[in-house]
C-alpha cells in the first residue's frame, strides 16, 4: 500500500527505528468469493482482501484523509496555542510602564514579535510578570531586539517584517538540519524476518526512485531514496552473517549513490557529497560513489578536493572490469577541472581588475566617489578607455605584468523583432508557462532561501536560473539564445509598456499577462521575494 511522506506518495515503511514489523512484498491475488459472516472475524480473510489492488485503493484514500485531517488538527492546536501565549503576554504587560507600552504597542500583532516576547516571558522569565517587566526595562539585549522590530516595522511595514522572519526561519532550519545530521544513529541488530522486509521495502524504494528520476521528477526521486536511506541506517546483521550483512549493505550502497546522483540533479551538492560520503563510509572503492563526490566538490567549487577524487578514482578504476571507460571519463573529467579552475581564476582576476579600475582600493575613496557622481551628472562624452583611478597606492598593489582590460559596455540592442500587443501576449504565455514548471519554481524559491532574501544576491542568482527556461522560448521567437537576446526580448515587450506610459493605454489582458509571468519569475508568493522586489 502507498502511503504518504511529506505530502507526495511513496512506499509506506512503518517506525523501524522501534522495531515495528515491515510489510510485506505484494502477493499473487487469489479467486474471489462470496463473503459469510464467518469471515468477519478471520484474520486469513482480511487478509487476503487488503491484498485487492480496490481494497489498497479505499485503504490509502482513507491513510490521506486521516493525515490531512491530522494535519489540520496540528494547525489548530498551534493556533490555539499562539493564541494562549499572546494573553499571557498581554496580561504581563499590564504592568510594564507607559514607554514600554508605546514601543510595543503597534508591532504587537506582528507574529515573530509575540513570539520573541513569548519566549523571553517564558523562558528568561519563567511566566513572573514582573521578572518581564524589569526585563523589558533593564536588560539592554531585549530592548535591542524591540527596537530593532519596531524601526524595521516603521521602515517596510508588515511586509519587511514578514520577510524578517522567513530569514529567521531559514537560519533556524539550516542550524537545525545541520544538529540533525550531527546526531549519531545508533542501528539495532536486525533478524531474518526483519531483514527480509528491509530488504523487499528498499527494493520498492529503488524502483519507485528510479522510475521518478526516469520522468525528471528529481525532487520526489530524492525524497524516495532519502525515505530507503533513513530506513536502512537504522538497522545492522550480525557480522556471522556474512551472505545477509552482503545483502544490506549492497542494497543501501545502491540507495546512497541513487540518492546523489538525485541531488545532484537537483543541483544539491552538499546533499550530494553527504551521502557520497556515507556510500564510501560503507565501500571505499566503489568507483560510482568516488565519480558522484567528484561531481559534487566540483559543484560546490573545490576544486583542489575534486582533483583528489579523481586521483583516487582513477585507482579505483584499475580494478573495475570496465576500467578502460572509467578512465576515458576520468580524462574527460580532468579536462573540465582545467576549465573550471581557469574559470575560477578567470573570474577572480576579472573581479580584481574591476575593483581596481573602480578604485575600491585606493586611499581616495571618498574624492573617486564624489567625481564619479559629478561623472553620471554631466552630459555624456564619447566613449573612452577607462582609467584606473586609484592613484600611486592602487598602481602599485597591482602585479607588473597583469594588463587591465577595460569594462565592456554590453552591445547595443538591435530591434531586428517588433511584436505587436498580440504576440507580445503570446510570447508573455509561453514565457509564464516554461516558469511555471515545477522544477524551475523549486529552484527559484531555493535561490530565494540561499540568497537569504536578499534582493541583489537573489536577482544575481536568479539570472542564470531563468536563462536555462528562457533560452528554448528565445530561440523559437527568433531571438539569439544568449544574454543579448534576453535584453531585445525585453525590451520588444517592454515596447507596448512604455506606450502605455506616455499617454497610451497598455490592454489590460496584457497587463495580467505580465504580471502573471513577473510572479511566476520571482518563484510566486510562496517563494517569499515576490513583495520584496515588487513593494
Amino acid at each position: 500500500a502507498t502511503m504518504m511522506y511529506n505530502g507526495r506518495s511513496g512506499p509506506s515503511m512503518g517506525n523501524l527505528s522501534t522495531g515495528t514489523s515491515l510489510p510485506s512484498a505484494p502477493a499473487r491475488l487469489g479467486p474471489r468469493r462470496r463473503l459469510t459472516p464467518a469471515d468477519v472475524d478471520n484474520d486469513a480473510f482480511w487478509s487476503e482482501f487488503m491484498k485487492r489492488p480496490d481494497a489498497r485503493s479505499a485503504y490509502a484514500a482513507q491513510k490521506r484523509l486521516q493525515e490531512k485531517k491530522r494535519q489540520w488538527l496540528e494547525e489548530r492546536q498551534k493556533i490555539e496555542e499562539r493564541g494562549e501565549h499572546r494573553r499571557r503576554v498581554a496580561a504581563a504587560l499590564k504592568e510594564a510602564p507607559a514607554e514600554i507600552k508605546k514601543l510595543i504597542a503597534p508591532i504587537f500583532h506582528i507574529r515573530i514579535v509575540e513570539d520573541y516576547l513569548w519566549q523571553v516571558l517564558s523562558q528568561e522569565c519563567h511566566e513572573e510578570p514582573a521578572a518581564f517587566v524589569d526585563a523589558l526595562r533593564k536588560n539592554e539585549k531585549v530592548k535591542s531586539e524591540l527596537l530593532n522590530f519596531r524601526e524595521n516595522f516603521q521602515a517596510g511595514g508588515e511586509g519587511r517584517m514578514e520577510d524578517m522572519e522567513r530569514h529567521m526561519l531559514a537560519i533556524n532550519k539550516s542550524i537545525a538540519d545541520e544538529a540533525a545530521r550531527k546526531i549519531e544513529v545508533v542501528p539495532q541488530k536486525a533478524d531474518i524476518q526483519t531483514l527480509k522486509q528491509l530488504l523487499e521495502y528498499a527494493q520498492q524504494c529503488k524502483l519507485e526512485g528510479n522510475a521518478k528520476y526516469r520522468e525528471g521528477l528529481y525532487e520526489e526521486a530524492l525524497a524516495i531514496y532519502s525515505q530507503a536511506d533513513e530506513a536502512m541506517k537504522h538497522w545492522k546483521v550480525d557480522g556471522a552473517m556474512k551472505n545477509e550483512k552482503k545483502w544490506l549493505t549492497d542494497s543501501h550502497l545502491a540507495c546512497l549513490k541513487n540518492k546523489s546522483q538525485a541531488a545532484l540533479s537537483l543541483e544539491l551538492f552538499q546533499t550530494a557529497l553527504d551521502a557520497a560520503n556515507a556510500a564510501l563510509e560503507l565501500d571505499v572503492e566503489d568507483h560510482k560513489a568516488w565519480y558522484r563526490k567528484l561531481q559534487a566538490e566540483k559543484g560546490l567549487g573545490k576544486i583542489k578536493e575534486a582533483e583528489e577524487s579523481l586521483l583516487r578514482l582513477e585507482d579505483v578504476a584499475q580494478w573495475c572490469p570496465d576500467r578502460r571507460n572509467i578512465l576515458k571519463d576520468c580524462e574527460a573529467e580532468r579536462k573540465r577541472l582545467k576549465v573550471a579552475k581557469l574559470k575560477n581564476k578567470m573570474n577572480t582576476q576579472e573581479m580584481l581588475g574591476k575593483a581596481f579600475e573602480a578604485g575600491i582600493f585606493s586611499i581616495d575613496r571618498e574624492r573617486e566617489l564624489e567625481e564619479a557622481s559629478r561623472m553620471l551628472e554631466a552630459p555624456p562624452k564619447a566613449a573612452a578607455t577607462p582609467k584606473i583611478t586609484g592613484g600611486a597606492a592602487s598602481t602599485k598593489a597591482l602585479p607588473s605584468k597583469a594588463k587591465l582590460k577595460p569594462i565592456e559596455e554590453p552591445p547595443p540592442i538591435e530591434r531586428r523583432i517588433q511584436l505587436t500587443a498580440k504576440l507580445a501576449g503570446e510570447l508573455l504565455d509561453q514565457l509564464a508557462e516554461a516558469y511555471s514548471q515545477k522544477w524551475f519554481q523549486e529552484r527559484v524559491r531555493k535561490c530565494a532561501r540561499d540568497s537569504g532574501f536578499e534582493r541583489s544576491v537573489f536577482l544575481m542568482r536568479l539570472k542564470d536560473v531563468a536563462f536555462k527556461v528562457q533560452k528554448p522560448v528565445l530561440e523559437r521567437w527568433g531571438f539569439e539564445g544568449t544574454e543579448q537576446g534576453v535584453r531585445e526580448m525585453t525590451a520588444s515587450i517592454r515596447d507596448h509598456a512604455a506606450s502605455a506610459a506616455n499617454g497610451g493605454e497598455l490592454p489590460t489582458e496584457l497587463r495580467e499577462k505580465q504580471d502573471r509571468c513577473l510572479r511566476l519569475l520571482y518563484g510566486g508568493e510562496e517563494g517569499g521575494m515576490l513583495d520584496i522586489l515588487t513593494q
